[in-house]
C-alpha cells in the first residue's frame, strides 16, 4: 500500500490511544477469534488510498444528488466515474470501456428504479 501512497502503521497510533483508556486491542481480536473464527475481527481496517477516499466521497454526492439515502454498487460506479483518476478508471480503460457512456447507462438504469 506504500506505493499507492498509504503509509501502513499497523494502526500502532490508534492502538496506543485505546489503550491510554483501557482497552486492550489484542485481547479483543483474541475474544473475536475463539467467538466468531480466526480473522473475523480486523483491526486495524485497511487504510484507504487518496483515489478510494476520492472516489467514496463522490460516491455520497452522486447517491445524494439523485435522492437516494442509501447508496449501492450503482453509486460507486458513479462515484469512480466521478473521480477521474485512479486504479478503477484504469482498469475500465484496460477494458476500453466509454466513461461518458457507462455514466449515462448507470444513470439510465438507476432512473428507472425506486431510490
Amino acid at each position: 500500500m506504500e506505493a499507492a501512497g498509504v503509509v501502513a502503521t499497523g494502526g500502532q497510533h490508534a492502538k496506543d490511544a485505546l489503550s491510554s483508556i483501557g482497552i486492550d486491542v489484542e485481547e479483543i481480536q483474541r475474544r473475536a477469534d475463539d467467538t466468531f473464527g480466526p480473522g473475523a475481527f480486523q483491526y486495524p481496517r485497511p487504510a484507504y488510498t487518496p483515489h478510494a477516499k476520492k472516489a467514496l466521497e463522490h460516491t455520497l454526492h452522486e447517491a445524494r444528488a439523485l435522492g437516494h439515502e442509501k447508496f449501492g454498487t450503482e453509486h460507486i460506479l458513479l462515484g469512480l466515474l466521478a473521480a477521474g483518476e485512479g486504479r478503477g478508471l484504469e482498469v475500465l480503460a484496460a477494458l476500453a470501456v466509454d466513461p461518458a457512456g457507462l455514466r449515462r447507462a448507470v444513470l439510465t438504469k438507476v432512473a428507472g428504479e425506486a431510490p
